[in-house]
């Protein structure tokens, strides 16, 4: 199709700057999305090492239910409509810009993936195994290099697998471009349909797909995100009254599979609405405490394992919490502390040897010095 002659409603890059409210919003939920993963994995306490030793009570295995079992999974397809939201604006298909985007994320994604991975398979081999996570002797029967890399199989750091996943989202974005300038409705009915109603799980790469053109999408629109609208409450409720019919879905008779998933992953892409509906809110999208924290978000994700697995095995090796109360606590205490812990080494780190953390991390790293802080701008 000739460029010249496309209709309005293809949908061309955005040049203007990302309004305030919602690159506040966006860096919010970076430290919220992490710590709902933190969590999620810190519920293998719960569900397994507890569950095995003894069995859970009925309020920390509804509690489990609701947040592992459909709030946290509203993580990984948020955070991939993010990214879609701050790479698909404005990229333009070009053999320098996507040679510029690859040499990029090969620094902010592959290497942090590969140093955790690495570091992890280390660890095995100089210390010994970690409960739920392996041992050096599992490595090598499944091959080094195939569990550091990921291939085929979930990294020896099996939470780096979403690392993986958005590289290979960012290395074949050039086939969402086309549906921008050519099709984009098409495209986003398109990518649903193959997650939603062709694809058995929760999470592949349709899914990823249909989230990343979902942020490129809204971006291109320019839908008004800033502030709080109808369609921000709306979708907000009614996350929360289908996750409510989810959790209940045997009483209520909800038995089919196909039926059960389909809505599942409806009520994924209302989260999606729920949590900027919640990043909105003034004491959470203006909290210092959570800006501060969101800058080291990433280590805080890269580390949280075995971290979490570590410090769950010690604290049941003296403790063995029985009853919904203690399990809930033991559920929200290890959690928590891994995440504050984390971030606090996150903050010595990139104070004492910033320039091994920038590396680790995949941060890009200015010679200039730092602008003074009323002249930094939080725009993305």
């Amino acid at each position: 199709m000739n460029d010249a002659v496309k209709p309005s409603f293809l949908l061309g890059p955005v040049r203007e700057p990302i309004d305030r409210d919602v690159s506040k919003r966006i860096d919010i939920l970076r430290i919220i999305l992490i710590g709902l993963i933190v969590l999620a994995h810190g519920a293998r306490g719960i569900t397994v090492r507890i569950a095995d030793s003894g069995g859970t009570g009925p309020v920390a295995d509804l509690m489990v239910n609701i947040l592992n079992g459909h709030v946290d999974f509203v993580a990984v397809p948020l955070f991939f409509t993010i990214s879609g939201f701050l790479f698909l604006r404005k990229f333009e298909l070009t053999l320098p810009a996507y040679g510029e985007m690859v040499r990029s994320k090969f620094i902010s994604l592959l290497i942090p993936y590969v140093l955790f991975n690495g570091l992890l398979a280390a660890w095995f081999y100089c210390v010994g195994s970690i409960e739920m996570m392996g041992s050096w002797g599992f490595l090598q029967s499944e091959g080094l290099v195939t569990k550091i890399l990921g291939l085929g199989t979930t990294p020896v750091n099996y939470p780096l697998w979403f690392l993986r996943d958005l590289l290979v989202v960012f290395l074949l974005s050039p086939v969402l471009l086309l549906f921008f300038k050519e099709a984009p409705g098409v495209g986003l009915i398109t990518l649903f349909v193959l997650w939603a109603g062709m694809d058995p799980a929760p999470y592949s790469y349709y899914g990823d797909f249909f989230a990343f053109y979902l942020g490129g999408y809204l971006a291109r629109t320019r839908l008004p995100l800033a502030g709080v609208s109808w369609w921000q409450r709306a979708g907000a409720w009614l996350f929360v009254g289908l996750t409510i019919v989810l959790v209940a879905h045997q009483p209520l008779g909800i038995t089919v599979d196909s039926v059960r998933l389909f809505l599942f992953k409806c009520n994924l892409v209302l989260g999606l609405v729920f949590f900027w509906r919640i990043s909105a809110f003034s004491f959470i999208r203006d909290s210092a405490v959570l800006h501060s924290m969101a800058r080291h978000s990433f280590f805080v994700y890269l580390a949280h394992e075995p971290t979490m697995s570590i410090l769950q095995t010690r604290l049941l090796a003296v403790w063995k919490p029985v009853g919904d109360l203690q399990q809930i606590a033991f559920y929200w205490l290890s959690g928590l502390t891994v995440i504050v812990l984390l971030w606090g080494l996150g903050e010595v780190l990139s104070r004492l040897v910033p320039a091994v953390y920038a590396v680790a991390t995949g941060a890009r790293r200015s010679a200039r010095r730092p602008a003074p802080p009323l002249a930094a701008t939080s725009g993305e």
